[in-house]
């Protein structure tokens, strides 16, 4: 089982390994970790939606950031609520911990390791 241990600026610790390449990173529940690069426009759109609907989530929990300015779209929205997909926003390091309190789930994180 996979396990974030904790964020901060600039990086996450999963597992006791530091991811530190790229300003996003998708965590499933079942221990695959993506970086993602949003090329600075501090947006969880239907790109980053995409990679992850491909493993039918029940839930998605957006880590916004250290100042949580990361946004997520309307259209990512209101995808997630015609598949029936708990979505969730808050910020990182809040992000984490729910991560990890819903491993009992097809869960995943997008954690914006950044603002």
């Amino acid at each position: 089982m996979v396990k974030i241990d904790s964020t901060r600026f600039g990086s996450i610790t999963i597992d006791g390994k530091i991811y530190d390449r790229v300003d996003n990173y998708i965590i499933f529940w079942d221990g695959e970790i993506i970086g993602v690069h949003t090329a600075g426009r501090h947006l969880f759109g239907r790109p980053e939606l995409e990679k992850i609907l491909e493993k039918n989530p029940e839930m998605i929990i957006v880590g916004t950031g250290d100042s949580s300015l990361l946004r997520v779209s309307e259209e990512v929205r209101s995808l997630c609520q015609q598949k029936g997909i708990e979505l969730v926003e808050m910020i990182s390091r809040e992000a984490i911990i729910k991560f990890n309190k819903n491993l009992d789930k097809r869960v995943v994180a997008f954690v914006h390791v950044t603002c």
